[in-house]
């Protein structure tokens, strides 16, 4: 089973010196043999928990989907930059983890992560240099860069032309939309772009086209809307990829294909699979926010998933993904009937795509061990209607609440959550602590 107080124990006490206590007197290492229990006893508001038996539920339902599905997975390291978490997920399978940035592809080396999809371009000379230099140093280690336009592929070749010559940097072609980020936007560029790689690789063998890659989730409109788009999108990678390989662009044996947000990843899948080459394939999922999944946007997401398998063996037609993040917090003033200030503000939780929804309520004081009670749901009892930096406006009805009393919420959007937190604290079904994660924002 995995097991959070072990993975990357060793890599974080070499990093972690000169960090504060997590507590007065406790420190990342120790906390789990504390007897720590956050329901039990006094801890600072707010706090960010992590539900282990959530988060292990998370991994083992994504590896059984992919792995029915017959593609990999990389998933999007971006949305928790927890090094404990990458461990989790390639112990579970993951072919590799995504990045998004040159900071983050440091990071992740520092780590050991061995199979990095940088879903971005890199254009500066030293991260070329650096990816040049990891190739070199370690024969186990596999990097799958971004390109969109024949000046993108330039640099990379001007650079990589001044070492010495090593094993070719992969590429994958991006596939955009208009109105868009980045990412081609018709299959002429495709081809210019496709076709000047391919003649830098036989010149040099410093690049190699390896691939296809795209992203789903910039379509907006209403639910519908969206899949309508995201299906045509991927029929436009399609026939990227097919016009690609019947220009000779590609340059090994297997392409890899790789999309997915955490939105529409099962439309990605089926898009992906369906693509027929001269050469293999190989279909690379990038979902990242599954791993802890949330209470608003992508759990509506998932009930839009779960609807499009239904009438199909899908692993989701009898579950989804739990919610696995909670903060917890203390309510602060009660300065009007039926309006609470809660110690949570935006400096604490996401609020890009949904405010926080309130979960639990746990009486009593913050200041003192309680007497053992049990958290009591308050879901539709009350709604957070405004945020301050540091202060949440929670109205509600039909609740008895008190100064210093605690209350859980649960959150839209993980990504925009973990970037404020370096520490977060797992938690058993009880609420004891059993690890600590550290986030390397």
């Amino acid at each position: 089973m995995l097991d959070l107080t072990t993975l990357t124990a060793h890599k974080l006490s070499s990093t972690s010196k000169g960090v504060p206590d997590i507590l007065d007197g406790v420190t990342i290492e120790d906390a789990p043999g504390r007897g720590l229990n956050l329901l039990q006893q006094p801890f600072p508001a707010p706090v960010a928990v992590l539900r282990q038996s959530a988060i292990r539920a998370n991994i083992e339902l994504m590896r059984r989907y992919t792995q029915s599905a017959g593609v990999e997975l990389a998933p999007h390291g971006k949305t928790t930059m927890a090094p404990q978490l990458f461990d989790m997920q390639l112990a579970a399978g993951a072919w590799g983890i995504t990045c998004a940035t040159a900071a983050h592809l440091r990071l992740y080396r520092r780590f050991g992560v061995p199979r990095v999809i940088m879903a971005n371009q890199l254009l500066d000379a030293a991260s070329i240099q650096f990816v040049a230099r990891q190739l070199a140093e370690d024969p186990g280690f596999e990097f799958y860069g971004i390109v969109d336009s024949v000046a993108g592929a330039r640099r990379y070749f001007d650079v990589l032309s001044r070492l010495p010559r090593g094993r070719p940097v992969n590429l994958l072609l991006e596939v955009g939309a208009a109105g868009g980020r980045t990412g081609v936007r018709t299959v002429a560029d495709a081809v210019a772009v496709g076709k000047e790689v391919a003649e830098m690789s036989d010149a040099g063998g410093s690049l190699r086209l390896a691939g296809i890659e795209a992203f789903e989730g910039i379509f907006a409109g209403s639910p519908r809307e969206a899949e309508t788009s995201v299906t045509s999108f991927m029929e436009r990678v399609s026939e990227v990829a097919r016009h690609c390989d019947g220009n000779d662009a590609f340059r090994d044996s297997e392409v890899v294909l790789t999309a997915g947000g955490s939105a529409h990843f099962d439309q990605v899948v089926k898009a992906l699979k369906a693509i027929q080459l001269s050469r293999q394939t190989k279909v690379v999922l990038r979902s990242g926010c599954y791993i802890t999944h949330d209470h608003g946007f992508y759990a509506a997401a998932l009930e839009r998933l779960r609807e499009r398998s239904a009438g199909s063996d899908s692993v989701f037609v009898e579950r989804g993904f739990e919610p696995a993040l909670e903060l917890w917090t203390t309510v602060q003033s009660l300065p009007e009937a039926g309006l609470a200030i809660i110690a949570l503000g935006k400096r604490d939780v996401s609020f890009d795509m949904g405010l926080p929804v309130p979960l639990k309520h746990l009486a009593g004081g913050g200041n003192s061990p309680l007497s053992g009670a049990s958290p009591v749901s308050i879901r539709g009892k009350g709604e957070i209607v405004r945020l301050n930096d540091h202060h949440g406006y929670l109205k509600f009805t039909g609740l008895n609440l008190a100064v210093g009393d605690r209350i859980a919420v649960g959150i839209s959007h993980p990504c925009t959550t973990f970037d404020r937190w370096e520490y977060l604290y797992v938690v058993d079904d009880q609420y004891d602590v059993v690890s600590v994660v550290r986030t390397y924002f």
